[in-house]
């Protein structure tokens, strides 16, 4: 039997040549890159999973948004219904009449929604106006000034 001593290394035992300290930088150099590459294809395999779960996710709402506009038409296209039945036979108002109600009340919404939309389209013009000039604070203006040193 041999003896073991504190000299000895485990590979002098099994008779494996010692490896060198070069050998063992250039197999470390090499199982960095190796193991750099597999997390970088992990990474690449868990943000292409992430992207097809987001892209499902964009189609199941864009299905179902679709469905629920479908339905929302056909309630409104019911209630226009409902409305016209309720105008007609329960008031008692000619057909006529019940068409000129629905023409002037979509006239009169259509105008209140361009009125709308145009005064937030001017607010913004002036947000943006006042955002590009520099702050001006009115109190210090020269007419304001020249009129307090008159009075």
């Amino acid at each position: 039997m041999v003896a073991f001593s504190s000299s000895h290394s485990i590979n002098d035992l099994t008779g494996e040549p010692r490896e060198t300290a070069s050998q063992r930088g250039r197999g470390g150099v090499r199982r960095l890159i190796q193991r750099g590459l597999r997390v970088a294809d992990l990474q690449y395999r868990i943000w292409l999973t992430q992207a097809k779960l987001t892209a499902k996710r964009i189609v199941m709402f864009a299905i179902l948004f679709g469905i629920a506009a479908v339905l929302g038409l056909l309630a409104i296209i019911f209630l226009y219904i409902g409305v016209f039945k309720v105008l007609t036979d329960v008031i008692g108002l000619a057909p006529v009449w019940a068409y000129l109600i629905y023409g002037g009340f979509h006239l009169i919404l259509a105008g209140v929604l361009v009125f709308i939309g145009a005064s937030k389209l001017s607010k913004k013009d002036i947000d943006e106006d006042d955002a590009d000039d520099t702050p001006r604070d009115k109190t210090h203006t020269p007419e304001t000034a020249e009129a307090r040193h008159e009075s």
